[in-house]
């Protein structure tokens, strides 16, 4: 059980530094943020969303069943999803990013600025 935690750490820390890696050099593949990921998610664009339990386990019934929806969705388009634990650092991490965000199969120019 021991390895399989640290094989599911390690790829979280791995999409996260991913994630960095694609918001500094090319931007139009990732994006962070419920707006620019709900954008993303519409245009089915998501390879990868990261989401903190904080987010996905909300005590806001209507906030928790609005990302238990997302991570089913990206699930059923092959996208992969990992939920990142509030409590390590790549979770503290993520949360600095408002807590969401996904590595896109496709580039998507200005997405904050689009509207669906």
């Amino acid at each position: 059980m021991n390895l399989i935690k640290d094989t599911e750490s390690a790829m979280k820390v791995r999409a996260m530094k991913e994630l960095n890696e694609m918001l500094s050099s090319n931007s139009d593949r990732a994006c962070y943020g419920p707006k620019a990921v709900d954008v993303a998610h519409e245009l089915m664009a998501i390879e990868t969303l990261l989401i903190t339990d904080d987010l996905f386990r909300s005590g806001d019934a209507v906030l928790r069943q609005k990302y238990i929806g997302l991570v089913d969705s990206v699930k059923k388009s092959e996208g992969k999803v990992l939920v990142f634990s509030s409590t390590h650092i790549s979770g503290e991490k993520l949360a600095q990013l408002t807590g969401i965000a996904a590595i896109l199969r496709f580039p998507l120019p200005d997405i904050e600025e689009m509207e669906l």
